[in-house]
């Protein structure tokens, strides 16, 4: 009798692995959450806070749960191949690392997560103007593979991470509305492709130099007249040494090809490199 009772439970305890198995396989092999949420900011100012991965502890869900979580960034932590990794004691940070994997300015940032002994995830954040707002959706994609317990663990970490994404999202809006209305600068990491220029270089007093700059943009301009040649680009100014009474500054003005400059006017050619930029608006 007592065999018997032992052969049944044992069958039974057979029966529901199987059956636990069996259901594993009709659950779904990825995990995919996505998140949208409308933030009341310009794209430039949401877009700097999540290409910058120094901003992040301003508002990720996880900077929140452990704010003693150890992070190491990589890259200088800004922009396409940028990175982190972190630790945590706290079971629900863990450890692993993360890399910006591409970026499309004010578009989308994608990302590429290793967890230390789970696997890669991909993440994503699209950004779209909408009335002077920004709609950003945020995604997350795990592939669980065939392993039956981790098909059940799936339906726990789709949860898990979408909790996660709405309040990270609800902290990204309050941070960038912050930032909007004490009107911080945002700076951003851009790249600038090679171009040939036209520019005129010379020590300007530091009181005159609006009134310097319209005389240099003119007679670069008469030059490029001159030669039958019109702007390529914007304008722009470098201000190679600066101090309380002049400023060492060259005015230059793109163009479409090298042609031989004179006394005043140089021209050369700018060589592709990355720069920080920002928006400053005054007198």
């Amino acid at each position: 009798f007592i065999m018997n009772r032992f052969l049944r439970i044992f069958m039974w305890i057979l029966f529901l692995a199987a059956l636990f198995i069996a259901i594993a396989y009709f659950l779904p092999k990825e995990v995919n959450v996505e998140r949208t949420a409308r933030i009341e900011a310009s794209p430039k100012t949401v877009y700097s806070q999540v290409i910058d991965l120094h901003q992040w502890s301003y508002w990720s869900t996880w900077s929140q749960i452990d704010p003693e979580m150890e992070v190491e960034y990589l890259q200088n932590g800004v922009g396409v191949d940028a990175g982190y990794k972190w630790s945590s004691d706290n079971k629900n940070v863990g450890s692993g690392s993360l890399r910006i994997a591409s970026a499309s300015q004010l578009d989308s940032i994608k990302i590429i997560m290793e967890f230390d002994g789970q696997g890669t995830a991909n993440s994503a954040y699209f950004f779209t103007e909408k009335e002077g707002q920004t709609d950003v959706t945020w995604t997350f994609r795990f592939d669980v593979g065939n392993n039956p317990l981790m098909r059940w663990m799936g339906i726990m970490i789709k949860k898990s991470v979408g909790r996660a994404y709405e309040t990270g999202l609800t902290n990204l809006s309050a941070r960038c509305k912050v930032l909007e209305q004490e009107q911080e600068f945002v700076v951003l990491v851009d790249k600038i492709e090679p171009f040939y220029y036209a520019s005129i270089r010379g020590e300007v007093p530091f009181v005159e130099i609006s009134l310097k700059m319209g005389e240099m943009y003119g007679q670069i301009g008469t030059f490029l007249a001159e030669n039958e040649m019109e702007m390529a680009g914007m304008p722009f100014s470098f201000y190679h040494l600066m101090d309380d009474e002049k400023i060492d500054l060259e005015c230059g003005i793109p163009i479409s090809h090298i042609i031989e400059g004179n006394n005043l006017v140089k021209t050369g050619s700018f060589q592709k490199t990355k720069c920080a930029t920002l928006d400053f608006y005054g007198d």
